[in-house]
This record gives structure tokens, sequence and C-alpha cells, in this order.
């Protein structure tokens, strides 16, 4: 027994011998000196090094010593430090994990570093070693080469298996966008097998059957017995890792749905390596990168789905950034079975190329890959959610934790006809056009926007890249998503020249508006109901009643005459409306109102969600007239400033006016703590009696309108907000009272006897999460969870689950 784990040692020791190798074969002279320094600056802290923060952030790996390697680097880099000085080793390891030294590392990839260290270290001393590892990050990222630290202790894994609640101060407890949280565990610990590279520190016990030896080796946990309970999970936080690299995730989401298929008898990639390097394979089919691959296209092949097959290789070839195609390219030692396998897939060279030229794609071609990512990602999430459905949801994946996924991923993969989705730009440099040419088909009610100016012969063999139902929507669209920049010049086809320099002129206000916008999100915003950030209004982009008017712009300021009722016809010079929205969620919406009463709808429309807002919202309008464009932009920001201040000094009780002229009427906007509302002033007896009676607040509005809603307490009336399911959570002694507002704000309520609340939420989660898996339309939109404490008539609303500290960080 113990020569047989003898012999494993050495053959894991020689397989992380060639990992090194091949690493430093693929990075160039500057990241090979970079990349030996890691471990010297974790085990070393001197002032003149890198990194040092504190004299007593901990530092020593256990089982350093330093090399000729190290010392040239320093040399070179132009370091010091007293080499001389006793450490006490406060660090396990240093270990190297992800596409580094396999089939996946391309010249962009970084390096994901494991810090395991000791469990005797403090709070404090790891409040330091954070520190540091964020400063050394830094210092890497100045060479353009990213270095990424994630601290864990040797137990991390261990407690999981066996459910033990884990220290508060393990960061790896804590969502965010480079920790999965509880998302997963077993298969991170499973990716780590498979790819590790031991920089320093005690070598890794990752074969089978492994016998612990804390003082030479680290062990950090069995991977024969893998939870079907922690799939879900991890399909949730590859679709979120998918919403910035997405080929990389279609690739991790398919390597779940195959080892799904084998459950219970799964073979993992990691397995398969150590397989391998038993067997004392170490070419470069002992690859974790390439293994995966070959389980990913066994899996598919056995299910003769080729389409997905082929998207998969495509985002393989991809993510090894070798360019087969450039004759010039380096050769390096996977050149070779790379080519080998894109001839036995039969590639014409045509394909070939264009995959090369992928950081020159154009936005058709990026909408068209991202659309077939997103579908393959959902295609395997369904299937993963089918098998996971047969199991409870795992006791470790955080409720919370849940609830942020879902509702990240709702804002990307949502069906809402109204919102502006994102366009990934992948490898593309640069996806803007010189020109863009909208046509509109009044037959099918509906605008493309073509890369080519608008001459005829030049749409031939084009395809349009964006389709919408106004001019509005494709102009934010493409500003949105770097397609169009300030430069940019736009047309309509079959249009007049002024008409498009004014859509020109337009699309040149909006940009810095979309681009440079605030895309940051919080956590504690993605658990409560959303806001505004950003308010735009589009005026007169598809109808303009300027063209009509006779009258001169500079009467329009001398006289202080309202654009929306000018002259003895009392015109009005607000044709088209179109709105763009961005909320707190970091959703973009376009919406379109009705030209008679549209600007009426519209505040109404808005009211709910301006009331959440902040006071002191700037609402832009930006006007496509051809006349009185300042006038009328002018005269709409003004009207909705003081809306916003109506809106947030309304109280209960009390109700406000807002007259304005319209045309030839005048109308009353009614603004209380319950809404807004709007009314005909012609009839002024009727409406005074409408006033007295109270009869103003029964009006729908956006988030309102349910008679029952205006019975809770206003702190609940508050948080309500259309379009998910709210549980408002009350315990009482050994029961807890259940408020239910579903998506159009219809109230239930029921007295729920002897459950403790969070089996309640996770009931709950697990009847939305499984409850129809083949009903995937409302797929990511899970309900968001509150707790009411205090008194009844004053209650405090706070999201379950989300401790104030994690409130304000971003995911």
């Amino acid at each position: 027994m113990i020569q047989r784990q003898q012999q494993y040692f050495a053959s894991a020791e020689r397989l992380n011998r060639v990992r090194l190798a091949r690493a430093q074969a693929l990075f160039s002279p500057l990241q090979q000196q970079l990349f030996a320094l890691i471990p010297v600056l974790l085990h070393y802290h001197d002032a003149r090094l890198p990194g040092y923060n504190n004299p007593h952030t901990p530092r020593g790996i256990s089982q350093f010593e330093l090399q000729q390697q190290h010392t040239d680097a320093l040399t070179k880099l132009k370091l010091t430090c007293n080499a001389a000085t006793a450490v006490k080793p406060r660090l396990e390891g240093v270990y190297v994990m992800g596409s580094t030294a396999s089939f996946g590392q391309n010249p962009k990839s970084d390096v994901d570093v494991w810090l395991v260290h000791s469990m005797g270290i403090s709070c404090a001393g790891l409040r330091l070693l954070r520190q540091k590892t964020a400063l050394l990050h830094q210092w890497f990222a100045d060479f353009d080469f990213e270095v990424n630290f994630y601290l864990l202790q040797p137990e991390h894994f261990k407690w999981r298996q066996q459910q033990v609640q884990q220290p508060s101060s393990d960061e790896w407890e804590v969502l965010g966008q480079e920790h999965c949280g509880s998302a997963q565990h077993w298969l991170l610990l499973d990716e780590f097998y498979r790819s590790h590279i031991r920089l320093a520190g005690k070598p890794v016990v990752w074969w089978p059957e492994g016998v612990p030896d804390p003082e030479q080796l680290l062990y950090l946990g069995d991977m024969r017995e893998l939870p079907a309970s922690e799939y879900f999970g991890a399909s949730l936080w590859q679709l979120y890792k998918g919403l910035d690299k997405p080929h990389k995730a279609l690739l991790k989401v398919l390597l779940l749905e195959a080892y799904a298929s084998e459950y219970p008898k799964t073979r993992l990639v990691s397995e398969e390596i150590w397989h391998l390097t038993d067997e004392g394979n170490f070419s470069t089919d002992n690859d974790p990168y390439l293994q995966l691959y070959f389980t990913i296209e066994r899996h598919l092949t056995r299910l003769g789905d080729f389409r997905r097959l082929e998207i998969a290789r495509r985002c393989f070839y991809l993510k090894c950034g070798i360019r087969l195609s450039d004759p010039h390219t380096r050769q390096d030692w996977r050149f070779h079975d790379l080519r080998k396998l894109v001839r036995d897939w039969e590639w014409p060279y045509s394909l070939v190329a264009t995959l090369d030229n992928c950081h020159q794609w154009h936005s058709g071609e990026l909408q068209w890959f991202n659309e077939q990512l997103n579908q393959l990602m959902l295609v395997s999430y369904q299937n993963l959610l089918r098998f996971a459905s047969t199991h409870q949801l795992s006791k470790s994946f955080k409720i919370e934790d849940l609830s942020l996924l879902t509702r990240k991923l709702h804002t990307y993969f949502s069906e809402d006809a109204q919102q502006l989705l994102k366009l990934n730009p992948l490898w593309s440099q640069s996806i803007v056009e010189p020109h863009l040419t909208i046509v509109k088909s009044d037959s099918q009610q509906q605008c493309a926007l073509y890369r080519v100016k608008p001459v005829p012969k030049l749409f031939m063999g084009e395809s349009a890249i964006y389709h919408a139902d106004n001019i509005a929507s494709v102009v934010a669209w493409a500003c949105l998503n770097g397609v169009a920049d300030k430069n940019t010049r736009w047309h309509l086809f079959a249009d007049s020249a002024r008409r498009s320099r004014c859509l020109s002129y337009v699309a040149r206000r909006l940009v810095p508006r979309l681009t440079e916008c605030e895309r940051r999100v919080a956590k504690l915003d993605l658990c409560q109901p959303w806001f505004y950030r950003q308010v735009i209004l589009l005026v007169n982009l598809e109808y303009d009643p300027t063209t009509q008017w006779l009258g001169q712009e500079i009467m329009v300021d001398l006289l202080g005459i309202n654009p929306l009722s000018v002259g003895r016809r009392q015109q009005c010079l607000l044709g088209s409306i179109q709105l763009l929205t961005q909320n707190s969620w970091g959703e973009w919406h376009s919406y379109e109102f009705s030209q008679e009463l549209g600007l009426l709808e519209l505040i109404q429309f808005l009211a709910p969600g301006l009331k959440r807002s902040p006071a002191n919202l700037n609402i832009q309008v930006f006007s496509g007239s051809i006349k009185a464009r300042t006038q009328l932009a002018a005269a709409l920001c003004q009207l909705f400033r003081q809306l916003i201040k109506l809106i947030h000094r309304a109280e209960k009780g009390c109700t406000l006016v807002q007259p304005l002229q319209l045309r030839d009427k005048r109308f009353g906007i009614f603004v209380d703590d319950k809404g807004v509302c709007y009314r005909d002033l012609s009839d002024v007896t009727s409406l005074y009696q409408q006033v007295v009676r109270g009869n103003l607040d029964t009006v729908a509005s956006q988030d309102g309108g349910q008679v029952s809603l205006s019975s809770l307490p206003l702190g609940i009336q508050n948080v309500a907000v259309k379009g998910v399911v709210q549980y408002f959570l009350q315990p009482n002694g050994e029961q807890v009272n259940v408020l239910v507002l579903d998506e159009v704000n219809a109230l239930s309520h029921y007295v729920q006897a002897a459950q403790d609340v969070n089996d309640l939420v996770n009931q709950v989660s697990q009847h939305f999460a499984f409850d129809d898996v083949h009903n995937l339309k409302h797929r990511f939109n899970f309900p968001q969870f509150f707790l009411v404490t205090g008194e009844q008539h004053a209650p405090h609303i706070v999201p379950f689950g989300l401790s104030s500290s994690m409130a304000q960080s971003q995911f």
C-alpha cells in the first residue's frame, strides 16, 4: 500500500513538472518571469517587494526553497529581498488551476491562483493577506498579466462534505463576480484536481484512495461521492459566468450535462486525467481542456446532437487562441494536435479563417454567434433542470445566492420585448459602424437596421443586424452596444436628408448617456424592487408635427408659449414619444406611447418607478424635431422636474395637482400616496366631487391599482412592484404570517403554522425551481423574499438572508 502511494506521488509530481514546462512554453519571456515570481512574493514579505502592506501580514510557504528561476526573475525585474530571513510558514501551498498550461490557454488567459492558508491564521491576518493579494493583483496587472488570488482553508471542501457550518471569515462563502459562493463545491474541486499546478508548498493528494498526511501533503477532499444536488447550482453559476465569457461557459455547462447523463456512475475528467497519469501517458492527450472536450464530444455524439457539437467545437477552437489560417502563427506544443482535430472535423478553410478573424467580427456576426451560444446554454440548462428536479436543492446552496443568481440571469435572458439586450462583444476589438441605415416597413410595423449607406445596391447580400418596433429602440440598441458612436452617420431609407440629420443629432446626444452609464449593480439592488437610474425621452423621431408648423421658434421663446398648445389652433408640437429607462437591476427598456394622450400615459406609467427613485433623478429629453427642438425639450424637462417634486411630496390623505394644457384641452395630473392619475378639467363640478369623495385613487397605475394592496402598510406598498412574485414573511411565535403579491400585485394572505422561516423559503424556492421543468418561459424569474419585523402599522422590511455587510458589494 505504501509503495503504491509512493508510485502515485511520483506520477503526480512528474505531471506537475510537465505542466510547468508547458506553461512556460506558452508564456512570453516577460510572463515567464512574472509567473516564476508568484510564490516568491507570497513566501517573502519585504518592504522592497510588491505587495508589502503590513509587518504582520502572514507569509511563508511550507516546503518552499528559492530556486535559480526565482532569483533570475528577481534580477531581471530589478527586485531584491532578504532571502536569508527565517520564516515560519503560514501558507500550506500555492497552486494554479484552470486553463494555464492546457489547450485552453491563450494570450488573453488569466492565471487563477489558489492560496491555501493554515487554519491558525486570525481574521485580522486574513484581512491583511487579502489586502496583499489585491496589491499583487494590481502589480501584475501593470504588466498586462492578470493574476487572480483565491484564499481558502484546507478543510473547506471537507466541511461541505460533512455539512459543517464554515467560519464567517471564509471568503468562498460570499457570492461575487469571481466567487461561486454556495452554488458549487465538488464540481469546483473536480476542476482543481484535473488542472492544478503546484507552484510551491505541499503536494496535493488527488489520486484515488489517497492517504492524508497533514505534515507533508495537502488533502482537500474525496471526489468519489459527487452529490446530484449540486448540479442545479453549478449550472446557474456557469450561466452567470456566461454573461461575460459565453464560449467558455458553454463548454462548462455541456460538461455538467455530460456528467449528469452518466449519474451515478459519472466518470469525471479529473479521473480520466489521473488514469492517463497512472499509465505513464504524459503526451498532449493528458490535458484537462482536451479531455473536457472529448467528454462533451462523446456525450453529444451519443445523443446525435451534431448541431450543438459543431458550436462546442468552435468554442473550443476559439478558447485555444491558435490561428491555424495564419502562416506566421507560433507553432507551440498544441499546434499539430489542434490542426489534426480541425482536419478530423472536416472544416473548410473559410470557416477556420472566419474564426481566426474573430477580433474583427462585425455586429451581425457577433449577434449570430451570441444567439447560438445563448440557445445552447439554455438547452443544457433545461436538461440539467430535468435531472436536478428528481433531487432536492443542495442544503449548502444558500437561498440568497439562488435569488441573486436567478435575478441576474433574468435581466439577461429576459423575454420582455421592451428590454434592450446587451450584445457581448466577445473578442471583437470594435464594432462601430461609420454608416447605419434604418429601413421602416409600414406593412410589418417594424424597423430594420443595416450596416450600409442608403444606396439600394449596397443592400445586396446584407442582412439586418437588428429589428425593433420603432426607430428609438433601434437607435438605443446600437448606441448601447457600441455599434454607433458620435461619428456614426445615421440614415432613414427613402426619407429626407434633413430627417436623417435630425436622427444623427439625437444619436450623438444619446451615445454618452448609454455607453458611460453606471453598469455596476449591488446585491441589495437585485434583492429589492427596481428603481430608475436613468430616464430618457426621445420625441418626434417617428412623427414630427413641427414639419407642418408655420410658426417661428423665436416667438416661442419671446412670448413664453407652451409648445404643447401653440397658437390659435392650439397645435401640439409633440408628436411621437419613446421612453428609454435604465433601472437598478442594470436593465435597459424601450417603450412607445400613442400620440393622442401619449404624454399623460407616459407620466402615469413612470410614476411608481419615480416614487422609488432618488428625488434628484434627472430626466433628459432629446428631440428629433426639425423646428422648436430646444424649446420642446426644455418644456418637457420642466414638467417632469415639477412632477418628481410632487410625487416625493405626496402624503397620505393629501392630493396634489399639476395642471397641463395639451392641445385644446386642459388636464389635471393628480398625485397622492397611492400613485398618479389624470383627468380632463373641462367639467370642473364633476372633478371637484371626485376629489372630495376620494375616487381618484381608483385609477389603475403601473404597479398599483389593486384595492387590496392599498390596505397594506405603506412600507409594503412602497416595495410592491409588478412583474415578480414577492413574499413578505412575518414570524409570529410558532407561526409565520405570509403575504404574497403576484406578478400583477394581486394579494393573498395565509398563516403557516409550526414552520421555520428558512424552511418555508426553501420549500417555495424548490417549487419555483422544479415545478414545471418543461416550461421555461419564466425560468429565472424567481420570487423575492422579504422579512417583516417591527410594529404592524410601521413594519421594517428587509431582503431575506442578505447581510448588511454584503448588501453593497457588487455582483
